[in-house]
């Protein structure tokens, strides 16, 4: 008996940790970009000190997040209800997203006081949390719930954070050339070497291949769809630069042909159809 009440405690704890981190992860965004602690918020830091880095994508792509933090809230109402408070896929599916949260609101901190580097290992972090509440979404039966208010919260938001990790590591290489003591006041400049398109495009056939396994693997349309929403965005950023313009435009092409070929797989064959 008592066994069984320290269980339901514990599940009723990890519901409320999960809302809450989900919040709280939304307010120190907020709060961060209104109040920086270094005096640049994240859009800042982005079109001055690493203003040079080939891969940054426009502006108007992190618009997502307001899609991303909406669907996670929904998730984190959803995996609240009395009805899931034993299912041990979404604890599993919860506990990551409290992770990612977390090391979220830490890597708001270390990025916008410029240590470039040690928001690359926090963001491996946040990685890791949603590749375990990833794989964790895809061994739940997708019914119509499920698909909408578990794996597409979780797929976008996994989506994103891995261009994001594509970007921010392209920042700590660019941010290792700026002198000491003058990273508050540089201002970076696109200089389109040999070598950084070279890496540049390296990094998005890495991002465009991930995407496309995962889209293939699991039958997942969102993961591949934010994927071609951030390609765009950087082609456009980054017109002038006709070598990313064009391997970012093909690679685009290929993804959203492949997206449309899964769609098709499932309208055809049924697979992944959520179940009634």
């Amino acid at each position: 008996m008592q066994k069984s009440e320290h269980s339901a405690l514990g599940t009723l704890v990890r519901q409320w940790v999960t809302v809450v981190a989900v919040l709280m992860a939304i307010a120190v965004n907020a709060i961060s970009n209104i109040y920086p602690p270094a005096g640049k918020n994240t859009g800042e830091v982005s079109n001055t000190i690493l203003g040079g880095v080939l891969i940054t994508p426009a502006g108007y792509a992190f618009a997502i997040w307001g899609l991303i933090y909406l669907a996670l809230i929904a998730y984190s109402l959803y995996q609240a209800l009395p009805a899931n408070r034993h299912n041990a896929a979404i604890a599993k599916v919860s506990w990551g997203l409290v992770g990612a949260c977390v090391l979220q609101i830490a890597w708001i901190y270390v990025f916008l006081t410029f240590q470039f580097w040690g928001s690359v290992v926090l963001m491996a972090g946040i990685l890791g949390c949603l590749i375990f509440s990833y794989l964790a979404t895809r061994t739940l039966r997708p019914t119509r719930q499920i698909r909408w208010l578990v794996q597409a919260p979780i797929s976008v938001y996994f989506g994103w954070i891995t261009v994001a990790a594509v970007v921010n590591v392209a920042g700590a290489l660019y941010a290792m050339k700026i002198p000491a003591g003058t990273v508050s006041e540089y201002v970076g400049t696109v200089e389109a070497s040999a070598g950084g398109i070279a890496l540049t495009v390296a990094m998005l056939c890495v991002s465009a291949a991930i995407s496309a396994t995962i889209a293939f693997r699991y039958g997942d349309a969102a993961y591949p769809a934010v994927t071609v929403w951030a390609l765009c965005a950087i082609a456009l950023k980054h017109a002038d630069t006709l070598p990313i313009r064009s391997v970012v435009s093909v690679v685009s092409v290929m993804l959203a042909i492949g997206l449309s070929a899964l769609i098709v797989r499932v309208v055809v064959t049924g697979q992944g159809r959520p179940s009634r």
